[in-house]
């Protein structure tokens, strides 16, 4: 912020540094416009074919026929039969499902801990979906499809580790195996999912038509981000951040042009990965400074990420104390398992 201060300090002076400051700030701005140009045509392109390809197999009931995977979940980790339910509902919904095992946990028919566990199991849908719907459509092809893979599994072993924490704990602090989950409509879940056959023609042109007003929000958030990212890249105030990330990338083997990539991951990973993959592409970095960079951009993110999206939802949902435990435990679990990535590749490098 200091350099773009000091930037335009001067602008209310002489009519000759009002001048000097307009064509200052105008270039910065002409420079974040050729930026934001460079990356979001593609992306876009990847985030119409994904999302328009993810609502067809939603339509499909790709997703329902994964709703057994809670079952066995639910009983290794000694949870109630509810939990089983709240986690069906995720598929729709994690919100929907919080909110129902929330609404158990205030009547008093589950436990603090129960309601820690369950939460965090209810996370792992998204894990399954965004599988389809961002990992394999628009990382991968981001990043390159080795670097791709490679942060895909670093992704994937995220959710591993939450799921073990939850059947060691469940086992270690909860008594007996959980009920046997009866079967029950959990509503939200079944979401967007199509219960008659229809013919695949209609259900393209359905899944086309749902898709489109949402591209067009979702583009205009990406447009808008990625130019206001850009604008203040080259305004100079992430430069203070970039100071502070700078001797982690030196620590993790990366050249210091990375710096800025990552410390942009952490506040839009799209962009930052398009940048980093940028990187790539012109053999400014190898595969495994790539994927180091990614998964330190990673890391870093998710602090960031828990307090602008999590923070409010959590504590509202199930109050400020258990909301905030929620909350802790997840993002360190996270964090643990992109560490241990990090501490590998440093390893290899």
């Amino acid at each position: 912020m200091k350099i773009l201060v000091e930037r335009f300090r001067y602008t209310g002076k002489t009519r000759k540094q009002k001048i000097r400051g307009k064509k200052i700030f105008l270039e910065v701005i002409i420079q974040s416009l050729v930026n934001t140009w460079g990356i979001v045509p593609r992306v876009l392109i990847i985030i119409f074919v994904s999302m328009y390809a993810s609502q067809i197999l939603i339509d499909l009931g790709l997703f329902k026929k994964l709703e057994f995977i809670g079952r066995p979940l639910v009983r290794l980790g000694h949870l109630p039969k509810e939990a089983g339910i709240s986690f069906v509902a995720s598929f729709g919904s994690v919100l929907a499902g919080n909110t129902m095992i929330a609404g158990l946990y205030h009547q008093g028919r589950i436990n603090r801990i129960q309601t820690l566990l369950t939460a965090l199991i209810n996370t792992t849908p998204v894990y399954v979906k965004e599988t389809f719907t961002y990992q394999i459509p628009v990382m991968i092809p981001l990043l390159g499809l080795k670097v791709g893979l490679l942060y895909f599994f670093t992704f994937v072993a995220s959710g591993i580790i939450k799921i073990v924490f939850v059947i060691t704990y469940g086992r270690l602090r909860l008594e007996g195996p959980a009920s046997e989950i009866s079967a029950a409509d959990p509503g939200p879940a079944g979401a967007g999912l199509t219960e008659n056959k229809v013919k695949f023609g209609e259900l393209v042109i359905s899944s086309f038509s749902r898709q489109r007003k949402v591209f067009f929000k979702v583009g205009m958030i990406f447009v808008s981000t990625t130019f206001l990212i850009f604008l203040v890249i080259n305004g100079g105030v992430i430069t203070g951040l970039v100071d502070y990330v700078a001797p982690l990338t030196g620590f993790f083997g990366l050249p210091p042009s990375c710096a800025i990539p990552v410390s942009t991951y952490m506040f839009s990973p799209l962009v930052g990965a398009a940048s980093i993959g940028a990187m790539i592409k012109d053999s400014a970095l190898t595969s495994l400074q790539g994927i180091t960079a990614c998964v330190l951009g990673s890391l870093l993110m998710l602090p960031v990420f828990t307090i602008r999206y999590s923070f409010a939802k959590y504590t509202s949902i199930f109050g400020f104390s258990l909301g905030c435990s929620i909350m802790l435990v997840s993002t360190c679990l996270g964090m643990f398992s992109r560490g241990a990535f990090l501490l590998l590749f440093l390893s290899m490098g």
